[in-house]
């Protein structure tokens, strides 16, 4: 049983709020340095993901992170409705992301069809998604194991997560360590590890196909800092490959069927051998003895 909180999370406080503050950090030299990162790894993933239905979910603004994706149609979940105070305008790098329209085609790869929803509470039918990206969604997320469920619940039988998150075992979770509680960007996070990401898929019926890491570097927004500590990055990719600031984690839903068994029926033998009538012994006059000591 845990307790309440004095201090509630960073992300509950401010709600809706953190989709901006993100999307301020990933328009940093620092942000777009490690988006670039975290969009080559997905680059060389999604192609060999295949399905008819790719959902992405996201905080800030929406990211083309799927466009090497064959699959054609995309959703876009956010809990964030247009006009409201976290929701910000998109620019022209980002993905078209209307509802549905008369004259849009499905078959462009930009195209994205918008889901306003929680991921708590996830609109999406069930088993209708072969693939879901999940970038960040889980770290600023006040549920984040609710929210896994929720899009485990909306996977198919052999579809496919994509999460990409914090790292907290790295040079960016000992950052968070000393600054989460300055309640900036992205130190605010929930930082969930990928080994507790795992055992929470196994639970789901998940099984996890991969992991990479990408930002080795220093997480600092000092270019001059960066370029010195260069030789850190270099020294991580070589020896602390999975001690990357991000994270990408690979997992497949398992395919639950029911195997028949044909019944095993064992055949009664016979346990009741033949005796021959000879055999019988023959019952004999019993013999009655008096107290005298003779007999009749």
């Amino acid at each position: 049983m845990s307790l309440p909180r004095l201090f509630k999370p960073f992300q509950q406080v401010h709600g809706a709020s953190v989709h901006r503050l993100l999307d301020l950090w990933f328009d940093t030299e620092l942000g777009a340095e490690l988006l670039a990162q975290e969009q080559c790894i997905l680059d060389r993933l999604l192609p060999s993901l295949f399905g008819y239905y790719l959902v992405q979910t996201g905080i800030g603004r929406p990211q083309d992170l799927a466009r090497s994706s064959t699959i054609h149609r995309k959703v876009y979940c956010s809990g964030v409705q247009p006009g409201e105070p976290g929701h910000t305008e998109g620019n022209p790098d980002t993905p078209d992301l209307q509802p549905e329209q008369p004259g849009a085609t499905s078959s462009d790869a930009s195209y994205y069809r918008r889901v306003c929803s929680s991921l708590e509470d996830l609109a999406l039918a069930t088993e209708s998604v072969d693939v879901a990206v999940l970038h960040h969604s889980l770290d600023f997320d006040s549920a984040p194991h609710r929210a896994l469920r929720e899009i485990a619940r909306a996977v198919i039988p052999g579809g496919h997560i994509v999460i990409v998150g914090f790292n907290p075992w790295s040079l960016w979770g000992l950052c968070r360590f000393f600054l989460m509680q300055n309640a900036g960007m992205p130190w605010s996070g929930n930082f969930i590890s990928p080994y507790r990401l795992s055992d929470w898929l196994k639970l789901l019926d998940f099984q996890v196909e991969g992991y990479e890491s990408t930002g080795f570097g220093l997480p600092t927004a000092n270019r001059r800092s960066r370029r010195l500590f260069n030789w850190v990055s270099y020294l991580g990719q070589r020896i602390w490959r999975q001690r990357g600031g991000v994270y990408v984690l690979v997992a497949v839903k398992q395919v639950s069927t029911l195997t028949p068994i044909k019944p095993r029926f064992q055949s009664v033998k016979e346990t009741l051998a033949n005796i021959p009538i000879a055999g019988i012994p023959k019952p004999t006059a019993r013999k009655q003895y008096r107290a005298g000591g003779g007999s009749e």
